[in-house]
C-alpha cells in the first residue's frame, strides 16, 4: 500500500481483529495506578490495558475480530440505520446530540435499541415456537449470518439514577411479541449493571430469560471491584462478552463475562463478572420449548440489544463485533 493510499474501514477492521502484536496486558497491576485507589491483593481483578488494538472510535478490543464476521460500529452523527433501530416498547421519540458529541433520548422512561444483522430481520425459525433442540443442532436461530462468540460495547454517562436492573447489554438474541412473554424465541442472556443508587456500590449480574421469566445467575449478584456508585461517575464503558465454548448436543457450554472502563478513555478494562453456563450448572427452568433441564443457549441468533429504564443517561461509542474466541495476548 503507498504511502498516500487510505486503507477503507473494512480492511482496517481485518487487520486490527487479527493483529494482537503491539499491545500491552497487565493481569494484576496495582488498582491505584489505574483508579488511584486502594485495593488489597486478594481482591485485585483482571486488568487489561491496550492502546494500540482499537477500532475506528478509539475503544481497545479485548478479542480479535472474526475477518468473516459481523462488525458494526454507531454513527456519531446519526445513530440509526439499517441494523440499529429503535426498540419496541420504548418511551423516547428522538435522540438529541449533546454538546460533547454523546448522544442522550428525549425520553429515559424506557429506552431500547435493536441491533440486528440482517436489517430485514422478524422473526426466528419456527417463531413463538422456536425449538431449542433444533437451534443448537443448527447452531442458528434465524440464519447462518447469526452471531455467535461477540463483544458488544457501549459507553454511558448515568447522570440521574436508572431503575429496574439499570444498564442492560443482552444477546445474541431473537425479537418477541411484547403481548405475548410465553414464547420461546424470548431466551437470551443479560448483562446487568445497576446504576440506581448515589449511595450505594454498583453491582452486577447476569440473568437467563426463557419464556416469561428471568433468572439470575446462580453465583448471584457481585460488587463491583473497587467499589464504584456509578451514577454521577462520569463516563464508563462496558463490554458484554458471549462466547460459545461446546456446541456438543450433549454438553452445551457458554462463557459469558464483563469487562468496565471507569475512566472513559477506552483503553484500560477491569473484568468485573465472569461466568460459564452448563446444564450442570442448573441456571434456569426445567425443559421448555423441546429443549433439555437448564437448556444451555449454544447457538447463535441475529440481534443484540442495549436497554435502561429511567435515569438521565447520556451514551456513546456503541459496537458489536464478532469475535475470534481467544483473548487478545
Amino acid at each position: 500500500m503507498s504511502k498516500n493510499e487510505k486503507i477503507s474501514r473494512h480492511d482496517f477492521l481485518k487487520m486490527a481483529g487479527i493483529a494482537g502484536t503491539a499491545f500491552l496486558l497487565i493481569p494484576l497491576i496495582p488498582l491505584g495506578k489505574v483508579l488511584g485507589t486502594r485495593v488489597t491483593n486478594q481482591n485485585k481483578p483482571v486488568i487489561i490495558k491496550r492502546t494500540n488494538i482499537v477500532g475506528p472510535d478509539g475503544v481497545a478490543f479485548l478479542y480479535p475480530s472474526n475477518p468473516k464476521g459481523f462488525v458494526w460500529y454507531m454513527n456519531n452523527d446519526e445513530p440509526f440505520d439499517s441494523h440499529f433501530e429503535r426498540g419496541g416498547g420504548s418511551t423516547y421519540d428522538k435522540l438529541l446530540k449533546n454538546d460533547d458529541g454523546s448522544w442522550t433520548a428525549d425520553d429515559n422512561k424506557r429506552v431500547k435499541f435493536n441491533l440486528n444483522v440482517d436489517p430485514d430481520y422478524k422473526d426466528a425459525i419456527g417463531g413463538c415456537d422456536m425449538s431449542f433442540k433444533d437451534s443448537m443442532a443448527r447452531g442458528y436461530t434465524y440464519d447462518k449470518s447469526d452471531l455467535d462468540d461477540v463483544e458488544l460495547t457501549g459507553f454511558f454517562n448515568v447522570h440521574e439514577p436508572t431503575e429496574n436492573d439499570g444498564i442492560y447489554l443482552r444477546g445474541p438474541c431473537n425479537h418477541h411479541n411484547e403481548a405475548d412473554h410465553l414464547c420461546c424465541e424470548e431466551f437470551n442472556y443479560d448483562c446487568e449493571t445497576n446504576s440506581n443508587s448515589v449511595s450505594e456500590p454498583s453491582t452486577v449480574k447476569f440473568t437467563k430469560q426463557s419464556p416469561n421469566k428471568y433468572y439470575n445467575d446462580p453465583a448471584g449478584v457481585k460488587k463491583i471491584v473497587p467499589e464504584v456508585i456509578l451514577a454521577g461517575h462520569g463516563w464508563v464503558g462496558i463490554k458484554y462478552i458471549h462466547i460459545i465454548v461446546s456446541r456438543d448436543m450433549s454438553n452445551p457450554k457458554i462463557k459469558l463475562e464483563q469487562w468496565m472502563n471507569y475512566n472513559g478513555d477506552g483503553k484500560t478494562w477491569i473484568k468485573v463478572n465472569e461466568v460459564v453456563d452448563t446444564r450442570s450448572y442448573k441456571w434456569g427452568p426445567k425443559a421448555i420449548c423441546e429443549g433439555e433441564d437448564y437448556e444451555v443457549g449454544a447457538w447463535g441468533a441475529p440481534r443484540m440489544v442495549y436497554k435502561w429504564y429511567r435515569g438521565k443517561v447520556d451514551f456513546k461509542w456503541f459496537s458489536c463485533r464478532q469475535i475470534i474466541p481467544n483473548l487478545i495476548v
